[in-house]
């Protein structure tokens, strides 16, 4: 969960950086209902960076990734 007053938060994905440096994500259907999730949350990202099997998501004030964070939490249970 993110802690407050971060702006970035890193959360476990289902994508794969190949050995050319691009990003794959392995299940499609995962990532349409996460970006589904962030947009009827109304949650705003300044920047997004794939990494192995993880996403580092940056908000656009800590507000949201604090909200994020237990939005996503909840969902998860």
């Amino acid at each position: 969960m993110a802690r407050s007053g971060r702006r970035s938060i890193i959360i476990e994905a289902p994508v794969m950086i190949t050995s050319n440096k691009i990003a794959v994500w392995m299940d499609e259907e995962w990532m349409h209902d996460f970006f589904d999730f962030l947009k009827k949350h109304k949650l705003k990202l300044s920047a997004l960076h794939h990494k192995q099997r993880k996403i580092k998501l940056t908000f656009i004030n800590a507000k949201e990734c604090t909200m994020f964070g237990l939005k996503y939490a909840s969902r998860k249970k």
